[in-house]
């Protein structure tokens, strides 16, 4: 399709606001991340019984100020029980109240006032305050015990990364670096059951694998989704929604929203931030006969504006995968992946790959699959979860091992278990769990080092809950990231020296002869 020259100059500009430099006066606030301090005694529970005044627990507010403008989070609290001893915790859009996208003017001083309430004291180490990026941060000192009705002040530091200070650029999913690498040299951090923050639904300890909706997922930095799908019109779903559960005929399914409002809450985000690059993962698809047709219906619908950002074509236009670069010049930056079982993405479906689902130990050679299909081999296995999730750190490096050998497109790490695998009876909630399956992801990534450019995929429940670990799961994608990022620069610069090798044997014989 030939582009009138308005929608070129629009595409070229928003190209721009990702690769050119750009200059950064404020931000609005998408996030506050804390650190419970370590020293013994530091935890902290979240109150259980309140009267008249007084509380068992223990909880904390922020308040935030510049320029004699002020936002409160009001009480810090997630699904989980924050200030373990140790943990890192992140609170992430309608969980910092109305310090969501309050701006800060960068270069001026920034006050925070942390308030305690309740008979549990505490102790934090620090308090970042975060954009959506993670360009700079605000860092906050604390490091002073409270208890009962006690705050305490400080000016908040403004920390900025080195890559931002030499070259102020977003490049794409965050550093320019990331540019050169193609997708299927990238690893994206990503949710499982990501359509389950959409609503509170029912049962929440047994269905919901996040508390952050689609639009916080990518405000913290998820960059791939795992969504369950159905179009069912019974037991409360409305049409083509996105859910979580199995035998919807018997009403064990539960949904979340619909795909329509979900998916168009993502393009607007996009379109804000024309710097960054998105996966879809269709996999768990409920009644397909049905569900499958709708669903590549809606997703045509939301991303075919001219303006707006589009599903990437270039793998089947081209059979070779873009580099994230000419994703982003090109605004083809949703990949989208569907678990096709009716037959229904085909070669002339250009926006979506039909996943081709691989356990450890399939034999790929007899699937007799396309040039159009995709392998994606998957560590999943519902284990025991016990006392520190530990089993993930098996079965992650069983997948890996067992991709070395098959060699397929993508190699996808899962860091969850189920309902029923947690707890001395087996009524563990999902988000205890996760706090428990989240400390491996590091351990477990570094053992996957059997090939340069895998794994593509890493699956959380509950990405927020860090706990233990020493970076969340975004974080460590960025270092890993930026290590494969100069492995691709390291065998470019091998391939310059040597072509110039060979440019140079060639002179010389030209000269003998």
């Amino acid at each position: 399709m030939k582009m009138s020259p308005a929608s070129l100059a629009s595409l070229t500009s928003l190209a721009c606001l990702a690769l050119c430099v750009v200059n950064v006066n404020s931000f609005n606030i998408s996030k506050i991340s804390t650190k419970t301090s370590s020293i013994p005694g530091s935890g902290m529970d979240k109150p259980g019984i309140s009267l008249f005044g007084w509380s068992n627990g223990g909880s904390y507010s922020v308040t935030l100020c510049q320029d004699r403008r002020c936002c409160v989070t009001e009480e810090l609290n997630t699904e989980d029980n924050n200030w373990e001893v140790g943990h890192v915790d992140w609170f992430v859009g309608r969980q910092i109240s109305k310090c969501r996208d309050f701006s800060v003017e960068l270069g001026k001083p920034l006050m925070m006032n942390l308030s305690h309430e309740g008979s549990n004291a505490g102790m934090l180490e620090w308090i970042k305050i975060h954009p959506w990026h993670s360009a700079f941060e605000y860092f906050c000192q604390v490091g002073v015990r409270l208890d009962y009705s006690s705050s305490h002040a400080t000016e908040c530091v403004l920390q900025e990364s080195g890559h931002w200070k030499k070259s102020p650029q977003f490049g794409c999913n965050g550093r320019m670096e990331f540019c050169k690498l193609r997708f299927d040299q990238f690893l994206f951090a990503g949710t499982h059951n990501s359509g389950t923050g959409q609503s509170d639904g029912v049962v929440k300890c047994a269905y919901k694998n996040q508390d952050l909706d689609i639009v916080e997922q990518l405000e913290f930095g998820i960059r791939f989704f795992d969504l369950d799908v159905i179009d069912m019109t019974t037991f409360g779903c409305t049409g083509l929604e996105t859910g979580h559960g199995s035998h919807p005929d018997l009403g064990l399914y539960q949904c979340y929203g619909r795909m329509d409002t979900l998916l168009g809450q993502m393009r607007e985000w996009m379109d804000r931030h024309p710097s960054e690059i998105v996966v879809l993962n269709f996999g768990n698809i409920e009644w397909p006969d049905q569900t499958i047709p709708s669903l590549m219906e809606t997703l045509i619908k939301v991303f075919t504006s001219q303006d707006g950002v589009k599903i990437s074509k270039g793998f089947k236009e081209r059979g070779i995968w873009p580099t994230l670069g000419e994703a982003v010049r090109s605004n083809e930056r949703l990949f989208v992946f569907i678990r096709d079982s009716i037959g229904a993405v085909t070669e002339n479906e250009l926006e979506f790959m039909k996943e081709i689902k691989v356990k450890p130990g399939d034999n790929v050679s007899s699937k007799n699959l396309s040039d159009s299909e995709v392998t994606i081999t998957t560590s999943y296995k519902a284990g025991d979860v016990d006392d520190d999730c530990s089993f993930v750190l098996k079965t992650n490096n069983e997948a890996c091992k067992s991709e070395n050998e098959t060699e397929t497109d993508f190699l996808k790490l899962s860091f969850f278990s189920k309902f029923g695998k947690g707890g001395a009876i087996g009524t563990e909630c999902i988000h205890k769990m996760a706090r428990k399956c989240n400390q491996w992801v590091k351990q477990a990534v570094l053992r996957c080092h059997y090939r340069d450019f895998k794994p593509n995929f890493l699956l959380v429940d509950y990405p927020n809950y860090q706990g233990r670990g020493e970076v969340n799961i975004v974080q460590l994608c960025q270092l890993v990231n930026m290590d494969r990022a100069l492995l691709v620069n390291k065998v470019e610069e091998e391939k310059e020296k040597d072509a110039e090798s060979l440019e140079g044997q060639n002179s010389s014989s030209t000269e003998v002869i």
